[in-house]
């Protein structure tokens, strides 16, 4: 989105006599600067709420908006006496996503009419500038249109940057993002543009197959830095977060919790609009360089480093919390959100292949049936604050001479859960997430998950490639300090659990999911029920006595 410099304004009036006033302003403020390309054009008029209705719903753009609250209904006709078309305009201009507006004035000898909080923290977060006064000379309407006007040259002034992806595909940056970003920069000293890259695309789809689509169906991250004024050059590089604005107080919480537990994270700005949100945070690691991503590590690495990073990864997410001992009924220690009817659906559609090589006594929809059914009480840790979202995309490298050094960051819900389970997250994302060769997926499942194949097939499975080694060394290492937070078969489950949700994801398609291979996901949750299966039949793990129903 670039605004042109032409400012274009729009006066939502009551009373049609204002209009040559109004011009007097406009015509005054472009006589101060002849000859360039950034003079205010003449004002549009809105003489009703009807009127003003269809020019915010059409595609014009307007920098400045002045809006008064008490207008008549129709053209032509006395203003109503309440203010309730004036505010259902407001929110129409906070909502205008396709084209946002910069720069507001609530101008009206009724703001007393309105609940001034919610009306300041409406101009304030749903606006780059937004101010409310009563409408009294219009002196002082010059001076805050004036006000308005500069404060819209310097919005567009801020220049936005998106280097291109290459091979990789990402969505649009919709007008909405580009308002946000460029309000971030109102929010650091001196900045004047932004150069961005992508790092990570998510579309969030459908929380299950019955609900209906968030407002923003995407979580974009990109990761760059904010340019600053007088050749100072850049900032240090940040990650920028847009996401759907119903979920950005619960994301800003969890950055500041995790603020408080780990050096390497800073929040720098935050602005909700609604429909979208921003989160800026600090890059983590020591230098200016762009990280690598965690998938980077599997070819750039040897098996020692590939350790290393795993070490560092498990230990942060110790540091996010304390072990407290538990004891639960199994049944809740999976996802609330499963449904049992699209996971049968995605086993059929995806697992049939598998049938033929999969051993009679591995049916992962089974499995999970018994387990929601479940009275077993097991005795397990919680870690008091857990990461809640650990993929393999939130994760950063820094390459250093010394070695790797990972960065876990973009923290997801993190309340109290199951020690142990972001680290089986991460598992599971580092064999989905990313693309492994059939050959390599076999040979990580056959190690990591041992037989989950008839007895027939081939038993000499090969010794993992350098790839594929490097993530069994990679999610081994992760279990070896998994292993003193919460017994084999706890920590089995949560694998299991996120596998099955990464099975169910399937119904999205592959926007609404991180998988590489929907095959490989079916493969890979019949090779983890086997798992799981064995683990539960040897007796492996701290199960109590089943709870005697009441």
């Amino acid at each position: 989105m670039s605004y042109p410099l032409s400012l274009h304004s729009l006066v939502i009036e009551d009373d049609e006599r204002a209009k040559e006033a109004y011009h007097g302003i406009f015509d005054s403020i472009a006589q101060d600067c002849p000859n360039l390309p950034f003079a205010p054009a003449p004002p549009s008029f809105a003489f009703s709420y009807k009127e003003a209705l269809a020019l915010l719903d059409s595609s014009r753009i307007f920098h400045v908006v002045i809006l008064d609250l008490r207008l008549p209904e129709n053209p032509r006709m006395p203003a109503n006496e309440g203010v309730e078309l004036g505010m259902s305009l407001l929110a129409r201009c906070v909502e205008r996503d396709r084209f946002p507006i910069p720069a507001l004035l609530v101008i009206s000898a009724h703001i007393g009419s309105t609940e001034q909080t919610r009306m300041q923290d409406t101009l304030r977060q749903g606006f780059h500038y937004g101010r409310a006064f009563v409408k009294e000379n219009y002196s002082l309407l010059e001076t805050e249109i004036r006000q308005a006007c500069n404060e819209a040259f310097r919005y567009c002034s801020i220049g936005v940057h998106i280097r291109d992806a290459g091979m990789e595909q990402y969505p649009s940056i919709t007008p909405r993002d580009e308002d946000l970003l460029r309000r971030s920069a109102f929010q650091q000293s001196g900045a004047i543009g932004l150069d961005l890259t992508w790092w990570s695309a998510k579309s969030i789809g459908k929380i299950n197959a019955g609900s209906s689509s968030t407002a923003n169906p995407w979580t974009k991250v990109l990761m760059g830095r904010y340019l600053l004024k007088d050749g100072r050059g850049a900032s240090r590089p940040k990650f920028f977060k847009l996401m759907d604005g119903a979920d950005a107080g619960f994301v800003i919480e969890s950055a500041r919790q995790v603020e408080q537990k780990l050096s390497h994270i800073k929040l720098s700005s935050y602005i909700n609009a609604k429909s979208t949100a921003l989160v800026v945070t600090e890059k983590v690691g020591a230098n200016d360089a762009r990280p690598e991503s965690l998938d980077s590590v599997f070819t750039k690495c040897n098996s020692h480093e590939v350790c290393q990073v795993a070490s560092q990864i498990a230990n942060q997410v110790e540091q996010l919390g304390d072990l407290l001992p538990e004891s639960k009924p199994l049944s809740v220690l999976l996802w609330p959100a499963h449904d049992k009817n699209l996971l049968a659906a995605q086993w059929s559609r995806f697992g049939y292949q598998m049938q033929p090589r999969v051993s009679p006594d591995v049916d992962p929809i089974a499995l999970y049936s018994e387990l929601v059914a479940s009275t077993e009480r097991l005795r397990i840790h919680e870690r008091s604050l857990v990461h809640g979202d650990l993929h393999i995309s939130n994760v950063a490298l820094d390459l250093e001479p010394n070695g790797p050094h990972a960065y876990i960051f973009d923290a997801g819900v993190v309340k109290r859960n199951v020690a142990g389970r972001d680290i089986a997250v991460l598992e599971v994302s580092t064999i989905l997430h990313q693309r492994i060769d059939a050959s390599g997926f076999v040979q990580i499942c056959t190690v990591l998950y041992g037989a989950a194949t008839r007895e027939t097939d081939d038993p000499g499975a090969p010794s993992p490639n350098t790839f594929a080694g490097n993530i069994v060394e990679f999610i081994q290492a992760l279990r070896r300090v998994a292993a003193a937070w919460n017994d084999l078969d706890v920590y089995a489950l949560m694998v299991f659990d996120f596998a099955l949700i990464q099975v169910g994801g399937l119904a999205f398609g592959s926007s609404g999911n991180k998988i590489v291979d929907p095959q490989s996901a079916a493969h890979f949750l019949a090779a983890v029920a086997g798992w799981y299966q064995r683990i539960r039949e040897t007796g492996r793990g701290d199960v109590t006595t089943p709870e005697v129903p009441s």
